[in-house]
C-alpha cells in the first residue's frame, strides 16, 4: 500500500466528507420514500406532460408526411371516404338484390367498420364525454342502492340465469333436462375445484370471476341459441374451413395434379400447405397493421370490464388469432416487469384455445370449425376466470387498467418481405407438428404393444393407453353433461388431448365425429380444443423464458398452474355450452 493511499485513508477530511455523503444519500432516500400524495401526483402529472408533449411531435411529425400531394392526415380520411362510400354502396345493392346471400353477416361487418371509421377521424372527446357522463350518473344510481342488495344481485344473476336455463326448457333433441342439470353441477364442481387450489382464497377478485362467467354464458346463448349468432358463427366457421382449398393451389403447382388428386385428403397434402399460407397471411396483416390495430382495439374495452391489466387481456384476445406463442410475443416487452400473476394470465390464455393453423388442421379430422371457432371465443373469458382463481393477483401490475402498446421489433420492408417471412414460418411450424405427430403416434403404438404384451399373461386381450386414459377422464365427460351412448368415446378423446396431443386426439376420434350424436360430439370438441398438454408446456417455457430471462424461474414456476388453468377454461366452455344447448 503506497503513502499516498495510507494519507488519504487516515485522513479525517476524507473521513468527514464520505460519512456526510453517506448521510446524505440516506436522507435522499429516506425523502424519495416520503414523498406526499401531491408531490406524487404532481411528478405524475409532469412525466404525462412530457410523454404527451412528445407524442403530440410524434403525430405532428407523421401528418407533415405527404401522400399523393396530401398530407397524411387528408389522405387517409379521403381513403376511408371512398371506402365507406364504396362499402355503402355496395351493403345496398346487396340488400335490394337479396340474392340469397349471409346479409346478417354484412350487416355486422358493414357496423363495426363504421363504427371503426367515425371512431378514427372524430375526436376523442366526441364520444368520450357523454359517455362518461352518462356511466357517471349510472354509477351513482347504483352506488345509492345497498351494498348488500348489489352483491346479491351481481353474484346472484348468471347462477339463477343458468339454472333456469337449464331446468324450464323441455326436453330436446340437442339433450334431455337432465343432462342440462349435470352441465349445471359439473360447472359448480369445476369451479370448487379452482377455489380450493387457489394459491390464496382470500384475495380472489369475485367481480372478475361473475363477469367473466357472465360474459361467456351470453355469448354461448347468443352463437348457439339465436339465428343471427349461428349464421354469423356458421358462416365464419365455413370460410376459414375453404381456407384448405385456397392452399392447393400452391401446392398442386409444387406436385402436380395427379399428386392433388390421389393425396388431397392426406394430412401432408390438405394440412401443411393450409398451414403455411394461413402464416403468410397473418405475417402480411401484421405488417399493415390489421392484427395489432383489432387487439388493440378490443383491449380498451376488455381492460374496462374485467379490471385486469393490459397485458393481460392482450394475451387473452391474441390467443385465438395466432396462438400462445404469438400472443406472447406481442406482449414480450412487458414480461420483465410483470408480476406472477400476469404471467400466469399469458400462459393460461395461451393454453386454453388453438391457433388458426392448428384450427385447419383439426377440421380434416371431422371437427366441427363452428364448434371450433365457438370454443375459442368463449375460452377468452374464462381463461381470465380460471387464472385468475387458481393465481389471484397479489401486487400491482404496471399496466392495471391500461391499453398496452403493440409493437414489432421485427417488421418487414414490404409486403412482399412479409408475406415471404410468414410463409418460412409456416413450413416451420409444419416441420415441428410433423415431427410432434410421428413422435407421439410411433410411442403410442409402442406403448400400446408393451401392454399388450404383458396383459397377454393375464388373458386380456385389447387393452391399449387409450383405454386406460379414457377410463381417467371418464368422470369429467360425465360431468360435462355427455349423453350415455357417447362417454366412452368422448372420454378417450379427451384422455389423450389432454395427456399426448391435441392433433393425436382429434385422429384417434374421426370414428366418433362420425357416429357419435351432436350433443356429444360438441361438447367433446369444446372440452379438447385448447393447447392444454404436456407437449405445449416445454415450448412455451422455452419461449417465454428467451423473452424475459430474469424471469425464468418465475415462469417455470407458474407453468403447471396455467396449465391446469388452460385445462379447465375449455372444460368449462363445455359445460356452458351443455347448459344452453
Amino acid at each position: 500500500m503506497s503513502f499516498e493511499d495510507i494519507e488519504v485513508k487516515d485522513s479525517p477530511v476524507h473521513t468527514s466528507s464520505s460519512s456526510q455523503e453517506s448521510i446524505h444519500e440516506k436522507d435522499h432516500t429516506l425523502f424519495q420514500r416520503r414523498h406526499t400524495d401531491e408531490e406524487e401526483s404532481d411528478l405524475a402529472a409532469l412525466d404525462q406532460k412530457k410523454n404527451g408533449a412528445l407524442e403530440q411531435q410524434d403525430v405532428d411529425r407523421d401528418e407533415e408526411k405527404k401522400v399523393f400531394g396530401m398530407r397524411q392526415k387528408l389522405f387517409t380520411l379521403v381513403w376511408h371516404g371512398i371506402a365507406w362510400l364504396l362499402f355503402t354502396a355496395f351493403f345496398i345493392v346487396a340488400l335490394v338484390l337479396d340474392k340469397g346471400g349471409p346479409i346478417s353477416v354484412l350487416s355486422v361487418l358493414y357496423a363495426f367498420t363504421t363504427l371503426y371509421l367515425i371512431s378514427a377521424h372524430v375526436p376523442d372527446g366526441t364520444f368520450a364525454r357523454p359517455t362518461y357522463a352518462v356511466w357517471e350518473r349510472s354509477a351513482k344510481a347504483v352506488n345509492s342502492v345497498p351494498l348488500l342488495a348489489r352483491q346479491v344481485i351481481g353474484y346472484g344473476i348468471w347462477p339463477v340465469a343458468m339454472t333456469l336455463t337449464a331446468v324450464i326448457r323441455p326436453d330436446n333433441e340437442n339433450g334431455t333436462r337432465v343432462q342440462r342439470v349435470i352441465s349445471l353441477c359439473g360447472l359448480a364442481f369445476f369451479v370448487f375445484v379452482l377455489y380450493i387450489t387457489s394459491r390464496n382464497r382470500r384475495v380472489i377478485h369475485w367481480p372478475t370471476v361473475a363477469t367473466g362467467l357472465g360474459l361467456q354464458f351470453l355469448l354461448g346463448l347468443f352463437v348457439i341459441r339465436t339465428y343471427i349468432g349461428q349464421t354469423i358463427f356458421s358462416y365464419i366457421g365455413a370460410l376459414m374451413a375453404s381456407f384448405l382449398g385456397f392452399s392447393s393451389s400452391g401446392i398442386g403447382f409444387i406436385m402436380g395434379d395427379g399428386f392433388m388428386n390421389l393425396y388431397q385428403t392426406q394430412f401432408f397434402a390438405g394440412v401443411l400447405p393450409a398451414i403455411i399460407f394461413f402464416g403468410a397471411v397473418i405475417q402480411v396483416m401484421y405488417y399493415y397493421n390489421i392484427i395489432q390495430t383489432t387487439i388493440g382495439s378490443m383491449g380498451r374495452v376488455v381492460v374496462f370490464i374485467f379490471e385486469v391489466s393490459g397485458v393481460e387481456v392482450i394475451a387473452a384476445l391474441a390467443a385465438p388469432f395466432v396462438g400462445m406463442s404469438e400472443s406472447a410475443m406481442l406482449v414480450g416487452p412487458y414480461l420483465e416487469n410483470a408480476t406472477n400473476a400476469e404471467i400466469h394470465q399469458v400462459m393460461a390464455s395461451g393454453f386454453a384455445t388453438i391457433s388458426g393453423s392448428v384450427y385447419l388442421g383439426l377440421i380434416t379430422f371431422g371437427a366441427n370449425p363452428t364448434h371450433l371457432i365457438t370454443c375459442c371465443i368463449m375460452s377468452v373469458p374464462c381463461a381470465i376466470v380460471t387464472s385468475k382463481m387458481r393465481y389471484p393477483e397479489e401486487e400491482v401490475p404496471l399496466t392495471r387498467g391500461k391499453a398496452v402498446v403493440l409493437e414489432r421489433p421485427d417488421a418487414e420492408d414490404s409486403m412482399v418481405h412479409a408475406l415471404a417471412n410468414g410463409a418460412i414460418l409456416g413450413i416451420q411450424l409444419c416441420i415441428v407438428i410433423s415431427a410432434v405427430l410421428i413422435g407421439f403416434l410411433s410411442l403410442l403404438a409402442c406403448g400400446n404393444y408393451l401392454i399388450n404384451w404383458v396383459f397377454v399373461f393375464l388373458g386380456v386381450q385389447g387393452i391399449t393407453i387409450q383405454k386406460l386414459i379414457g377410463w381417467c377422464f371418464y368422470p369429467v365427460a360425465w360431468g360435462l353433461g355427455m349423453p350415455t351412448s357417447d362417454l366412452n368415446d368422448a372420454s378417450t378423446m379427451m384422455g389423450i388431448k389432454f395427456i399426448l396431443n391435441e392433433f393425436v386426439g382429434f385422429s384417434e376420434a374421426a370414428q366418433f365425429f362420425a357416429t357419435g350424436t351432436q350433443r356429444g360430439i360438441m361438447l367433446a370438441t369444446f372440452a379438447c380444443c385448447s393447447f392444454a398438454n404436456p407437449s405445449s408446456l416445454g415450448s412455451q417455457i422455452s419461449l417465454l423464458g428467451k423473452m424475459a430471462p430474469t424471469r425464468a424461474g418465475d415462469i417455470a414456476k407458474v407453468s403447471v398452474s396455467a396449465i391446469f388453468a388452460g385445462a379447465l377454461s375449455t372444460i368449462m366452455s363445455a359445460c356452458i355450452a351443455g347448459i344452453v344447448l
